[in-house]
């Protein structure tokens, strides 16, 4: 809920993502007086806050990757915060612009390579490689920067797992063939699920399966450096993806732009700020780079001025009326029969939940990763519906906002919910995927 201070230390400011797992929300970091991006979460759902521990546990100091730099937990809710990203997403940006050019694929294949290394240098795989898990700096029509975010299911060579062994975890398309046989995450799974990214750059109408169809012909219309990458990239044998990550710099190098870059359509690529109308300063540093003694002033956010808030207020305008009218029937009803005995009172009324609809841009997954994109240009709504739970009925103790037929995974098997379209949910196997199905 918006105003509301989470530990005492993020107050939530605004709705702006939702993910398999949680909802990202803008907030203010009160101990380091600075805006920030917030996920949270609830302890009652076992996947979520496994995927919590992870994340927030991984760390790193890097211009290409983007991980937790504080955390908060309070009654049955965590959060997680991270530095605000103003650009979005590339999912998101590919649902503004179309189609990527070679140039520009080129550009952000060479950011992530130096990002990936980092991790995989520091013993991490991150397992869920991906449009919606890369962000976007706001650099207008200057050359774009990215950061891998979501460490939400990220494996260490030297720590316990968090999932079965042999399970297959990632999102539909993007995991490497060697995973989907059951082999152990290794850094070249994520150099392949890289070039998935690539292609999807370049083809954004693939998916699914024909995104993977695609990927394996690795045979690519594109110029000769980047399609010897691509197809090192997305190679069926491991080693070679390796050597390819190796090298892929100097070979992309001739196809990098240090003025900017076009989309296919000849669009020029602008990563706009996706928060300039909520009134807030320009970026500042992270609370580790902040100097002493120079404290951030934050405003409040402008309200009202963004076109999404008059929506939403014109969608809260009906049930206004309805609560209203509610009460003045409840008073016209206490005046007429206030003086009858308590036995022939009148009875409350219903109560009326409203929520307002939030954007959501989550592509296909086989896992229930979280997936922290932002907003594009063109957000499409969608609301949920409040909870269908009889007060009669038993209380189902574990609450998740999945909905049936989501995809959960292999350490989510059997766990029974209560799911955000009102359904008591069961995570159960459904051919080579994992789903929640209604058991009411």
């Amino acid at each position: 809920m918006a105003g509301e201070i989470i530990a005492g230390r993020f107050e939530l400011i605004e709705h702006i993502a939702q993910g398999g797992s949680g909802t990202v929300w803008l907030a203010r970091d009160l101990k380091h007086e600075r805006i920030c991006a917030a996920k949270v979460m609830r302890q009652s759902y076992s996947g979520e806050i496994l995927r919590f521990v992870r994340e927030q546990g991984v760390k790193f100091d890097h211009p290409h990757l983007l991980t937790p730099y504080g955390w908060a937990a309070v009654d049955e809710r965590v959060l997680i915060a991270t530095e605000l990203m103003r650009g979005g997403n590339l999912h998101t940006a590919m649902q503004d612009y179309g189609a990527f050019t070679q140039e520009l694929v080129a550009e952000i294949l060479v950011q992530l390579l130096d990002g990936l290394a980092h991790v995989h240098a520091a013993g991490w795989v991150h397992r869920d490689v991906k449009p919606a898990n890369v962000l976007l700096e706001s650099t207008s029509e200057g050359v774009p920067v990215v950061r891998l975010a979501d460490f939400g299911i990220a494996a260490h060579r030297d720590e316990p797992r968090l999932t079965e062994h042999g399970a297959v975890v990632g999102t539909q398309g993007f995991i490497a063939p060697e995973l989907r046989g059951g082999s152990e995450p290794e850094p070249a799974g994520d150099l392949y699920a890289l070039g998935v990214l690539a292609v999807q750059l370049l083809e954004p109408s693939l998916r699914g399966d024909a995104l993977s169809t695609y990927c394996d012909r690795a045979r690519f219309s594109v110029d000769a450096q980047l399609s010897s990458v691509l197809g090192g990239l997305l190679a069926r044998d491991p080693a070679k993806r390796l050597a390819t990550a190796r090298d892929a710099s100097s070979m992309l190098a001739v196809l990098r732009n240090p003025s900017g870059y076009q989309v296919a359509s000849g669009e020029p690529f602008e990563v706009f700020d996706h928060f300039e109308s909520y009134g807030l300063p320009e970026g500042k540093p992270s609370p580790q780079q902040q100097p002493a003694g120079q404290p951030v002033s934050v405003p409040e956010p402008v309200r009202g001025k963004p076109a999404r808030s008059a929506a939403r207020l014109g969608l809260l305008v009906p049930w206004i009326a309805v609560l209203l009218a509610l009460a003045l029937g409840g008073l016209s009803l206490w005046l007429v029969f206030g003086g009858q005995s308590e036995a022939d009172s009148v009875s409350p009324g219903p109560t009326v939940v409203s929520e307002s609809p939030v954007p959501s841009s989550d592509p296909v997954k086989t896992s229930a990763a979280p997936s922290s994109s932002m907003q594009s240009k063109t957000p499409e709504q969608r609301g949920t519906e409040p909870s269908k739970e009889s007060t009669s009925q038993s209380v189902v103790s574990i609450h998740s906002n999945v909905s049936t037929g989501d995809n959960c995974n292999a350490i989510e098997l059997g766990l029974n919910v209560s799911g955000a379209d009102g359904h008591r949910l069961s995570c159960e196997v459904d051919g080579a995927e994992y789903r929640w199905v209604a058991q009411d």
